[in-house]
C-alpha cells in the first residue's frame, strides 16, 4: 500500500479533479472504462483521501472491507479481474507465437528495456548515471509515523555509490494506520521464524485484517494447524 501523497497534473493538485470525476457513478458501469475494475482503490480513495499504488484485486487481500462475503466480492468486482487476466494471457500467447515465428525465420529478436527496475538499477550503479526508482528499503526514520525497521517503499536515487532512499516524514495518519495493520502481521510472522514459534504464526494470522474479518479466534487457530499440516514439507520445525 504505497500512497500517492502528492498527485499533480500540469503543475496543479490533481486530486480535486479525480474526486470530481469519480463522483459520477456511470463511470463504474462501463466495462470498457478502467474504473470498472478498480472499485476497491476508488472506495479506499474516497474513504481516506489518497490513491494507493496497488491494484484493486491485490489491495483487497490486505483489507477487511471487500471480501467478507460473495455479495461484496461481486459488488466490488474483486475477482472479476479474471477477465483481464484472460485477456493478458491471450496477449502473451500472441507475443509468444510472434517471437517463435521470428526465431523460426532466423530473424533477430527485437530488444527493449522492460518496465522492471532491475536493468535501470544495474545501469545506474555501473555507469554512475543517476536514476530514480521507488524501492523497498528499511525504514530508518524515512517515514516517521511508521515503525522503525519495517520495510517501506519510498523514492530512491541510484548511482555508482548505491541506492539512496529519500526522506518522507509523516504520511497522512489514516494512511499510516492502514499500513500499520499489515506491518503488525509482518512483525509477528518474522518473530515466528526467529523464535521458532507456532504460536506466533497463529498470532500473526489472528492480526491479519482479512482473516479476522471472516473468522473467529477458534477458526483461525484451526486454520493455522491445517496450514501447518498442508505445508509441513516446506516449513521449518516450529515449537
Amino acid at each position: 500500500m504505497a500512497w500517492f501523497i502528492d498527485f499533480r497534473w500540469r503543475g496543479s493538485d490533481a486530486y480535486p479533479i479525480l474526486r470530481e470525476k469519480l463522483s459520477v457513478p456511470s463511470i463504474y458501469d462501463n466495462p470498457n472504462h478502467p474504473a470498472y475494475y478498480d472499485l476497491v482503490r476508488i472506495e479506499v480513495f474516497k474513504a481516506l483521501g489518497y490513491y494507493v499504488s496497488e491494484s484493486s484485486n491485490h489491495l483487497s487481500e490486505y483489507l477487511p472491507y471487500f471480501r467478507k462475503n460473495l455479495k461484496l466480492i461481486e459488488r466490488y468486482r474483486v475477482l472479476s479481474s479474471s477477465r483481464r487476466l484472460e485477456m493478458q494471457e491471450k496477449g502473451r500467447k500472441m507475443r509468444d507465437e510472434k517471437f517463435l515465428k521470428i526465431l523460426e525465420d532466423g530473424e533477430q529478436l527485437p530488444l527493449r528495456r522492460s518496465g522492471e527496475y532491475c536493468a535501470q538499477i544495474i545501469y545506474a550503479m555501473e555507469t554512475g548515471t543517476p536514476t530514480k526508482i521507488y524501492g523497498n528499503v528499511e525504514n530508518t526514520g524515512l517515514i516517521t509515523n511508521l515503525p522503525y525497521g519495517c520495510i517501506v517503499e519510498v523514492p530512491c536515487m541510484v548511482d555508482d555509490r548505491g541506492v539512496h532512499p529519500c526522506y518522507i516524514g509523516n504520511i497522512p495518519p489514516q494512511c499510516a494506520a492502514l499500513n500499520r495493520m499489515n506491518i503488525n502481521v509482518q512483525e509477528l510472522a518474522v518473530r515466528a521464524i526467529i523464535e521458532r514459534s507456532r504460536e506466533r504464526v497463529f498470532q500473526a494470522l489472528l492480526m491479519d485484517p482479512l482473516t479476522n474479518s471472516l473468522l473467529t479466534i477458534e477458526e483461525i487457530r484451526k486454520l493455522t494447524e491445517e496450514m501447518f499440516e498442508a505445508q509441513s514439507r516446506y516449513l521449518p520445525r516450529l515449537e
